[in-house]
């Protein structure tokens, strides 16, 4: 079965519509979920949630999380060309609890992770005087917890595996049918250049 184009939607498999921006988008949501899954792993691996740890090893721990978050919710969030994942698009149906989890992925980004928002801030400034030296001397204090527990990331350990997953058997199932969809290269724009 062949693919027709209706403007910029592709008509593909006899039984889903897929614009040529949700595929797209779709092929780099495998790098984005696989960077995700592979710092979860990491900081799986890495971390015991029963030890205590210096403020640089949960700092370490929160670069982790910090990639997961950003690399997860890529694929969910609009780009500027309004384009998202579209998993519908691929066949794939999230369950209540999954949409939950997206959710609350997104919601960490949006406010803590990307942004920074005022309302979420956690920190302690004090200012102590250094004896003979005539100035004060200031001490920053930051949350350097997980924003997400044990039981939390082994949910979304499971929840990439099964997304992946799906998603991988789409993309078999295309490049056995119409191969000829998947065959691109595609590079930055930034990397044209303008002599």
């Amino acid at each position: 079965m062949g693919k027709v184009i209706i403007g910029t939607h592709i008509q593909m498999l006899g039984t889903m519509n897929i614009t040529e921006a949700q595929l797209e988008r779709a092929i780099y949501s495998v790098w984005d979920f696989q960077q995700a899954l592979s710092a979860l792993t990491f900081l799986l691996q890495d971390c015991d949630f029963d030890a205590k740890y210096s403020k640089v090893e949960l700092r370490r721990f929160r670069c982790y999380e910090t990639t997961l978050i950003i690399s997860m919710a890529r694929p969910f969030e609009t780009t500027r060309k309004g384009t998202t994942i579209g998993l519908r698009a691929l066949g794939i149906t999230l369950s209540q609890d999954q949409k939950a989890l997206v959710e609350k992925i997104l919601e960490l980004r949006r406010k803590i992770v990307a942004h920074s928002a005022e309302e979420e801030m956690h920190f302690r400034v004090t200012t102590f005087p250094i004896k003979d030296m005539g100035f004060n001397f200031t001490h920053f204090q930051f949350n350097e917890g997980l924003h997400l527990g044990e039981k939390e990331l082994r949910e979304l350990e499971y929840f990439l595996r099964v997304l992946t997953n799906q998603m991988g058997e789409f993309f078999y199932k295309v490049a056995q049918e119409q191969p000829d969809m998947l065959a691109r290269y595609k590079e930055p724009s930034s990397w044209s250049s303008s002599d």
